[in-house]
């Protein structure tokens, strides 16, 4: 297997952040951080005018907005597009007690 896509752990966060995130590298490199927003970028070699170089090729943003709703967008992005993809939107209102639905997921791809 390429991957190893592990459900993440579930528990209630003891933490004042709204967002958690972990990341893991090659060579036993690993983060983790509870944390307010977030800005991850993902960087790939490509060949471009017969040029290797590094495109940033998908970036993941989160954010809490002034209502309280949590937002996480998944953006990707070519060097033969002018403008980035949203691939997903996934939203949550973890101070909304009457909100019903854990997680909104939006797969509808999108120009932000």
């Amino acid at each position: 297997m390429l991957f190893d896509y592990a459900q993440p752990p579930v528990g209630d966060s003891t933490q004042d952040k709204p967002f958690r995130i972990t990341c893991e590298a090659s060579d036993g490199n690993r983060f983790a951080a509870p944390t307010d927003t977030v800005t991850v970028t993902i960087g790939q070699r490509v060949l471009r005018n017969r040029r290797a170089e590094s495109w940033d090729s998908v970036a993941v943003y989160a954010r809490k907005s002034d209502d309280g709703e949590l937002v996480v967008e998944v953006l990707v992005f070519n060097p033969d597009w002018e403008e980035p993809l949203r691939i997903a939107c996934i939203r949550s209102r973890p101070e909304d007690t009457s909100c019903l639905v854990p997680l909104g997921c939006s797969l509808d791809h999108a120009v932000p």
